[in-house]
C-alpha cells in the first residue's frame, strides 16, 4: 500500500535483471487498493448506505466482501519492494527514500480530511491535537485515533521500516535475508504466544509472514531461487493462508454476512503467486506504461478514499440510485488521488528526499567525527 514505483533501480547495478521496472508489480498494487476500495464501498458494513452492504449491493458483496485481503496484498508487495529499496544503500539513503514517499501524500491527505470534517460530520471528527498527532504518522504509538480508518497499515509499515533500517546497519546479504524471513515469523508468534507485549507489538505476528514472504520473493527475482528460499516460502505462504483462513470469523462479523475461510486462504495462495508470476515468474514481461501511471495512485487513492468517499455517500444517497452513488464516491476518490500525486508528491518528493538524506548523512558524518 505505501511502496514506491517498483523501480529495478532501486538494486545495485551488476545484480539487476535488464528490465527497468517491474510494472506488472505497479499493477497489481493498484488492483490491491481497489479492492480495498470495493470492500470499504460495497464489502463492510456502513451505516452511510443505511442497510447492510450485502442488501444494498447483493451483485458485488459476494466478491467486495473479501477485499479486506487486499491489505494483506500490500503487505507482501511491500516486503518485496521495501527490501529491493534498501539492498545495498545507506541507512540515510533508505530513510530519506522512505520519508520522501511517504508523507506528502499523507500530510496533504490529513488537511484535507480535517477540512472535510468542517463541513461534514459524519466522519471521525478528531481534535485538533489528534489531527496535529495524526501528522506524525505515529499516532498509535500514544493510542491516539486514526484521522482515517485506513491509516492503521501504516503502522505496520513504519515497524516493517524499522526492522529494515536495523537490518542495513547491521548488514543484509543474501544469507541474512533467508534467516530473518524464515526466523522473524515464527520468533513474532513466539512472542504472542508468551505475552512478550513489546517484542509482539515491535514483530507484528499477525502479518510477519506476509512481508517475510514477499522479502523471499525479491531474492527468487534477484538471483533466482535456491532449495532454502522456496522451503522458506513455503512456510511464510502456509503461515500467510493459516492468517486469511483464521481472520475470516472476524471479516464474518465485520461484513454481516458469511466469509469463506477456505476462499480467503485460497485468495492469500493466489496473492503470493501473483508476486511471484509478475516478478520472476511467466507474466514478468507485462510491461504495460499504464500500469506504472496506476501504481503511481496507489497510495494517495488508499489514503483519501475512506472518508471522502464515505462522505459522498452519505450525501448523494438519499436523492440518487445507488449506482450512481458508487460512481461517484469511486470518481471522486481517483480524482482526490491524482491531485495528489501531481500536486504534492511529484512537487515534493525530489526535494524532501534530497533534504532528509543530506540532514542525516551530516548527522552521520558528525557523529563519526566526535567518535
Amino acid at each position: 500500500m505505501t511502496s514506491q514505483s517498483v523501480s529495478a533501480a532501486s538494486v545495485t547495478p551488476a545484480r539487476v535483471p535488464p528490465r527497468p521496472r517491474l510494472r506488472g508489480l505497479d499493477g497489481l498494487r493498484f488492483l490491491a487498493a481497489a479492492v480495498v476500495m470495493g470492500y470499504h464501498f460495497t464489502g463492510i458494513g456502513i451505516p452511510q448506505w443505511g442497510s447492510p452492504p450485502h442488501e444494498v449491493f447483493p451483485e458485488l458483496n459476494h466478491v467486495t466482501r473479501y477485499g479486506f485481503l487486499g491489505v494483506q496484498l500490500f503487505f507482501v508487495i511491500s516486503g518485496f519492494v521495501i527490501l529491493m529499496t534498501a539492498y545495498g544503500k545507506s541507512i540515510s539513503t533508505f530513510a530519506s527514500s522512505r520519508v520522501a514517499r511517504l508523507y506528502p501524500a499523507y500530510w496533504a491527505a490529513i488537511v484535507l480530511t480535517v477540512a472535510l470534517q468542517l463541513v461534514w460530520d459524519g466522519g471521525r471528527n478528531p481534535t485538533l491535537m489528534e489531527s496535529a498527532l495524526n501528522l506524525t504518522m505515529l499516532q498509535e504509538a500514544w493510542d491516539v485515533p486514526n484521522v482515517q480508518g485506513a491509516f492503521w497499515t501504516l503502522w505496520y509499515e513504519m515497524k516493517f521500516y524499522l526492522l529494515i533500517g536495523v537490518f542495513i546497519l547491521v548488514g543484509i546479504t543474501r544469507r541474512r535475508v533467508i534467516a530473518f524471513a524464515v526466523l522473524w515469523p515464527l520468533a513474532a508468534e513466539l512472542a504472542k504466544e508468551t505475552d512478550s507485549g513489546l517484542l509482539s507489538s515491535l514483530l507484528i505476528p499477525t502479518y510477519a509472514p506476509y512481508f517475510a514472504v514477499g522479502m523471499l520473493l525479491f531474492l527468487v527475482y534477484k538471483d533466482r531461487g535456491d532449495v532454502a528460499v522456496w522451503l522458506g516460502i513455503a512456510l511464510n505462504t502456509v503461515l500467510c493462508m493459516r492468517q486469511g483462513y483464521g481472520y475470516a470469523g472476524n471479516a464474518t462479523e465485520n461484513v454481516g454476512a458469511y466469509v469463506s475461510p477456505v476462499v480467503c486462504a485460497v485468495v492469500v495462495l493466489l496473492m503470493v503467486v501473483l508476486v511471484w508470476a509478475l516478478s520472476a515468474g511467466p507474466l514478468r514481461h507485462v510491461d504495460w506504461k499504464v500500469l506504472s501511471t496506476l501504481g503511481a495512485l496507489t497510495y494517495p487513492l488508499y489514503l483519501v478514499h475512506g472518508q471522502f468517499g464515505f462522505a459522498v455517500i452519505d450525501v448523494m444517497y438519499d436523492d440518487w440510485s445507488r449506482w450512481v452513488v458508487l460512481g461517484v464516491a469511486v470518481l471522486v476518490s481517483v480524482a482526490l488521488a491524482v491531485l495528489l500525486h501531481y500536486g504534492v508528491e511529484n512537487r515534493l518528493h525530489d526535494r524532501l528526499r534530497a533534504g532528509v538524506r543530506d540532514g542525516l548523512e551530516r548527522t552521520l558524518d558528525t557523529s563519526r567525527k566526535a567518535g
